[in-house]
Formats: C-alpha cells, structure tokens, sequence
C-alpha cells in the first residue's frame, strides 16, 4: 500500500508517494509537531554532515606531508 505525502518546499507544495511502512518510520523518527519535510530534512543533513566528514578524512590520509599551522 502507498501513501500520498505533501511535502513543503518553500512556500511551494508537492506531493510524493512513499510507501505504508516508510511513511511509519518517518514518524518513529520525526519529533511531536514535526512535519515529514522537517524529518526527512533532518535526515538528509545528517548524511550531508557524514559524507562531508568522510571526504575530509579521505583527504587527510591521502596526503603525505602537512605543514603546521605555525609555520605558516
């Protein structure tokens, strides 16, 4: 089964389908008061911040030499 979600974007509105079982989980994860779009907003920025931070560690260990912040 399949549910219809209207989610804010701005000041405009669209609606996405998500099934039964998703649209439950949205809201074991969303806080009381929060919209779907506040939920899956937040979640997306958790996997922002993870994927950025896992960029940045990627970077440390490929470079073989760093330059102290003192001696700049």
């Amino acid at each position: 089964m399949e549910t219809r979600v209207a989610m804010a974007t701005g000041m405009e509105t669209m609606t996405v389908e998500l099934k039964t079982k998703t649209v439950e989980k949205l809201r074991v994860i969303g806080k009381k008061g929060e919209s779907y779009d506040d939920t899956i907003r937040h979640l997306i920025g958790g996997v922002d911040y993870e994927t950025f931070m896992l960029e940045q560690y990627k970077i440390l260990d490929e470079e073989d030499e760093w330059t102290p912040l003192d001696d700049l």
